[in-house]
C-alpha cells in the first residue's frame, strides 16, 4: 500500500508539471497573440501620426517663399502665414528668425513673448539650433513645453541667401510650431482608450539618451510595454503600448494556477481511489 501511494504522489507532481508546461505555453501563446495585436495598433497611431505631421511640415518650407533669397528681405509675410495656418489646421504658429532672432509671428496675438527671442543663445533650447544651422537642414524639437504655454512640436528650417557670387550665406530660420494635443487626435489617439491600452509618447533629444514623457502613463516601463521607435528630423521620438489589465490577466494566471494544482491532485486520489477499490487478487480457501 506504501507503494501504490507513492506512486500515486508522484504520478499526481507528474501531472501538475506536464499541465504547468501546457500550461505556460497557452500563456505565453495569449501573451505573444496580445504583443502582435498591440503593435498592430501601435503601428497604425505611428503611420497616422507621421502622415499627419510630415502634411503639416509642408507649410514649413512655403514660408520660405516669404523671403527674398537674395537680399533677405521678408515680402508679404502675414498674408502668407494665414492662408497656411488656414491650409494647415494643426499649426499653432508660423515664425521668421533672421539671424536666429524671432521677428516674425502669425498669429501675434498669445504669442506676444517670443518676439525677440535669441536661439541661438538660449541655452536650454539651442542643440537643435546650431545642428539646424550647421547640417543646413530641418531639425524638430518636442514635443514640449513652449515658452507662450501649451504643447508644441517646434520645427526649424534654416534659410540661406544666394547672392549673385552664389555662395550661400546663413539668414535664419524658418519656424513652424505643431499643436501636439491637435496631432495626437488627428492621429486617433482615442482609440488606445477605447481598445483597453495604456501608452506614452516620450521624446529623444538630438544628442540624448534619456527619453522626456510628453503624454501618456508615465507609469509604463520599457521593460514591460511594446515600444515602437518614430524617427524625425535629428531627433527621435518613442511609443509605449500595454493593455490596461496586462499582458496576461490576473484572473487567467489564477486559472493556470488553479488547473496545475487540481490536475495533479485529481490524477493523484483517481490512481489511489482504483488502487483501495481493486480487487486484493488472493483467493480465498475452499471451506471443508
Amino acid at each position: 500500500m506504501k507503494v501504490t501511494r507513492r506512486f500515486s504522489v508522484v504520478a499526481g507532481i507528474v501531472t501538475a508539471l506536464i499541465f504547468a508546461g501546457l500550461s505556460a505555453h497557452v500563456l505565453y501563446s495569449i501573451e505573444q497573440q496580445r504583443r502582435h495585436e498591440a503593435r498592430e495598433v501601435g503601428h497604425g497611431f505611428s503611420s497616422r501620426l507621421l502622415d499627419r505631421f510630415n502634411e503639416t511640415l509642408g507649410a514649413l518650407y512655403l514660408m520660405a517663399g516669404s523671403v527674398d533669397h537674395q537680399s533677405g528681405a521678408i515680402l508679404r509675410f502675414d498674408e502668407q502665414a494665414a492662408n497656411l495656418m488656414r491650409d494647415f489646421p494643426l499649426l499653432r504658429a508660423l515664425e521668421l528668425a533672421p539671424g536666429g532672432v524671432i521677428r516674425s509671428v502669425y498669429p501675434l496675438r498669445g504669442n506676444e513673448l517670443i518676439i525677440g527671442h535669441d536661439l541661438l543663445t538660449d541655452k536650454t533650447r539651442n542643440r537643435e539650433v546650431h545642428l539646424a544651422v550647421s547640417r543646413r537642414q530641418m531639425a524638430i524639437a518636442g514635443p514640449l513645453e513652449l515658452r507662450q504655454g501649451g504643447v508644441g512640436i517646434v520645427a526649424r528650417y534654416p534659410l540661406n541667401l544666394i547672392p549673385e557670387d552664389g555662395r550661400g550665406r546663413f539668414w535664419g530660420l524658418s519656424i513652424a510650431v505643431i499643436d501636439f494635443p491637435a496631432l495626437l487626435r488627428a492621429a486617433g489617439e482615442s482609440e488606445f482608450d477605447r481598445l483597453g491600452y495604456r501608452y506614452q509618447i516620450c521624446w529623444i533629444p538630438a544628442g540624448d539618451e534619456a527619453c522626456k514623457i510628453a503624454v501618456g502613463d508615465q507609469s509604463l516601463s520599457v521593460d514591460t510595454a511594446d515600444i515602437r521607435k518614430i524617427g524625425v528630423g535629428l531627433a527621435e521620438w518613442r511609443l509605449m503600448v500595454q493593455p490596461r489589465q496586462g499582458w496576461v490577466t490576473s484572473l487567467e494566471y489564477w486559472l493556470a494556477a488553479l488547473i496545475v494544482i487540481f490536475g495533479g491532485l485529481l490524477v493523484g486520489v483517481c490512481l489511489n481511489y482504483f488502487d483501495r477499490s481493486r480487487p486484493s487478487g488472493r483467493l480465498a480457501s475452499p471451506a471443508n
